[in-house]
């Protein structure tokens, strides 16, 4: 007993030594980073999410062939630390230690048991997705693409170790007379039985080496973890307590600026290490190189250099290697450890977001790089362009503001002026659905019906200005807030109760961004007032009978969760929806978010490019859009259904590039409606909108 005292005491000792210095060191590395304001407002939601996320493994089950497994041993290893708390009594206390009260339940001998065997089996699970989904079978197809395989192989091994050595020495001390529980505890009892024949001289021997073994393993598998990717045992946790709720999507996180220095205000955005947040770096250090963001990205999948598992190591081993203090974290964050055509290969869609187990915002991240390229002026020519067209004339095509409500001339009727007579609602029309000439018969369209339905609505004409969504997502930050004062200025000018937009951005940016600035009107997409006026009767439609797919544009369904607004009103004109495997919250993207709609291609089709990790990122593939359409045409539907002036734009050209004209027709929800209630919208439509 004396030596098993000795051994145990010089194993723990050097383990937590170890172990603890390891952790200090990263707790300094992230307390380095910059301040995250909020990190600890909402307690009551941040415990919920423990319960859910942590505790309930609520992303991970939503891919049940991999998540079920992982819940099980996560499960398994909740349970199993009574097995350490009696290993470690066996090991110090006594022979035969059993925990007080629960130490002799047979429930509780049988859990260890099942458990054991459950984690056993999950291993087998695990190392047959590994197998089947090799990066060396499967290229950048597969999600482990650039995770590190070896340190993956060596925590299966390891938390295999920790089970094998618990059942041996726990078979042991069945044969010795020193185990706690009965029969129950079947897979002790199982192994005792093949170990009974050796005596029980030998099977002391053996309790004793596989006790001492069973400490050692685990003492030293809490080293390896403080060392390798799977700090996200300890840290996920952490990360997702002191995440955004209710989601790190929709309105952006408060990007991280460090205060002035002797007066000089600080450059905003992040350009080095040391700048991001302290959340930011926690990030880093979670991240669980599963792959989930990187085979959801639709940069990833179109062959872009963005992967965000990537991204996130990148900055991690950056942080390891040189961390802040260091003469290496000097670096600039762009170039010199993540590729500009990184950063500017995301659509901010938010799908990466949406994945993480673990609550990683890769969004935030990579807009508070881009902050720091607007400002030092290294973004492309159209981009500049753009933001350009965006200060000078308050929308990205570069047009006169006068030139904004245009298209209501051969609507037949006069829009009302919201800023000359109250109406009820505010139609914040939007950039594309302003300009974009394939887009303004939508909005004629649209203005027609609504007057026909009687809904009391005005416009601000060449007071409304670029919503600034994704100006604000390029990196643009001054922009962005500028628009938002010039748009909140026109709508105290007007005289309205709630708003409604064509666009989804708008829509995002309007609802939880723009309260910031003291907007306090409800906010709704139009697919939400269509909705409403089928349902009430207002708009008498004829059913369609068509066969059609929608697609849920990512700013309304991932980033806002508003799904089902649009499937009603094609369930109220008779049409038959038959949804993509990709839909809803787990929705594709266009391509056309984060600004990627005002980017040249860098990459032509074909071309090799790097991924964020250095290693060839492979030939480019189709474009998301293109995807998106051959994913359609495979469901064998006559129409393509959006509701998104982008989606419309993106998708009509995607048709023609994938050559499907005549096989599928891309329609706006406002041309179905139109469709169903007859109507000619090319004929005077008579007098103003009802009250």
């Amino acid at each position: 007993m004396l030596l098993r005292i000795v051994l145990g005491a010089a194993i723990v000792l050097a383990g937590l030594a170890l172990a603890g210095r390891r952790a200090l060191w990263l707790a300094r590395l992230v307390r380095s980073g910059a301040p995250a304001p909020g990190r600890a407002a909402g307690l009551p939601a941040r415990a919920l999410a423990q319960v859910t996320e942590v505790l309930g493994q609520r992303k991970l089950l939503r891919r049940w062939r991999s998540g079920v497994p992982h819940a099980l041993v996560f499960w398994g290893f909740l349970i199993l630390l009574l097995t350490i708390a009696e290993a470690l009594g066996d090991t110090f206390w006594s022979r035969s230690f059993a925990i007080p009260v629960i130490g002799h339940w047979a429930a509780v001998g049988f859990a260890e048991d099942l458990f054991a065997v459950i984690v056993l089996a999950g291993l087998v699970v695990f190392t047959v997705t590994r197998l089947a989904d090799s990066p060396a079978r499967r290229g950048r197809r597969s999600r482990f693409y650039g995770s590190h395989a070896r340190a993956a192989w060596l925590t299966l091994g390891g938390i295999a170790a920790v089970m094998v050595t618990l059942l041996l020495y726990r078979a042991a001390q069945v044969n010795t007379g020193d185990f706690p529980y009965g029969g129950a505890a079947f897979a002790s009892h199982g192994l005792a039985a093949l170990l009974r024949p050796a005596g029980p001289a030998a099977n002391r021997v053996i309790e004793t080496a596989f006790l001492l073994a069973n400490v050692a393993v685990i003492m030293g598998f809490l080293v390896f973890v403080t060392y390798s990717k799977h700090l996200h045992i300890f840290l996920a946790p952490l990360n997702v307590l002191f995440s955004r709720r209710p989601r790190a999507l929709g309105a952006l996180g408060d990007l991280p600026s460090r205060p002035a220095a002797d007066g000089v205000p600080a450059a905003p955005g992040a350009g080095t290490i040391g700048e991001l947040s302290w959340k930011q770096l926690l990030d880093t250090l979670t991240c669980t190189e599963c792959g989930r963001c990187q085979a959801a990205c639709p940069a990833w999948n179109s062959g872009r250099p963005l992967s965000p598992k990537l991204l996130v190591m990148g900055l991690r081993d950056h942080l390891m290697a040189s961390p802040p203090g260091s003469p290496g974290a000097a670096a600039a964050l762009v170039p010199d450890v993540i590729g500009a055509d990184v950063v500017w290969s995301c659509t901010t869609c938010g799908a990466c977001v949406e994945q993480c187990p673990v609550d990683i915002e890769h969004v935030d991240t990579i807009v508070t790089m881009r902050r720091r390229l607007v400002e030092e002026g290294r973004i492309e020519p159209a981009i500049q362009q753009v933001l350009r067209s965006g200060a000078q004339q308050g929308n990205t095509f570069g047009k006169s503001g006068r030139m904004r409500a245009r298209w209501t001339r051969d609507a037949g009727f006069a829009v009302k002026d919201a800023r000359k007579e109250p109406v009820r609602y505010l139609w914040f029309v939007g950039d594309f659905a302003s300009f974009d000439e394939r887009i303004q018969s939508l909005s004629r369209r649209l203005a027609v019906l609504l007057r026909d339905a009687g809904v009391d609505f005005g416009l601000l004409f060449e007071d409304e200005r670029d919503d600034g969504n994704d100006v604000r997502r390029v990196g643009e930050e001054g922009l962005f807030q500028m628009l938002a004062e010039q748009n909140m200025a026109a709508f105290a000018r007007a005289s309205f109760e709630e708003i409604f937009t064509t666009d989804p951005h708008a829509y995002n940016t309007l609802r939880n961004e723009y309260p910031s600035w003291g907007l306090d009107k409800p906010v709704s997409h139009y697919s939400q007032l269509l909705d409403r006026l089928l349902a009430d009767g207002a708009i008498p439609v004829a059913p369609l009978g068509l066969r059609v797919t929608y697609h849920d544009p990512c700013y309304l369904a991932r980033h806002n969760r508003l799904t089902e607004p649009p499937r009603r009103v094609l369930a109220a004109l008779g049409c038959q929806l038959v949804e993509m495997p990709r839909n809803r919250l787990n929705t594709y993207c266009c391509g056309a978010g984060g600004g990627r709609i005002w980017m040249t291609e860098a990459i032509p089709v074909g071309a090799p490019a790097a991924d964020a990790a250095g290693g060839p990122a492979g030939p480019a593939a189709e474009r998301p859009s293109e995807n998106r359409i051959r994913e359609a045409v495979a469901l064998g539907v006559d129409h393509f259904a959006v509701s998104c002036p982008k989606d419309y734009v993106m998708y009509s050209d995607a048709v023609k590039t994938t050559g499907n004209e005549g096989r599928i027709h891309v329609v706006d929800l406002v041309e179905l409606v139109d469709r169903a209630r007859g109507a000619d919208v090319t004929a005077p439509a008579g007098a103003g909108a009802r009250p």
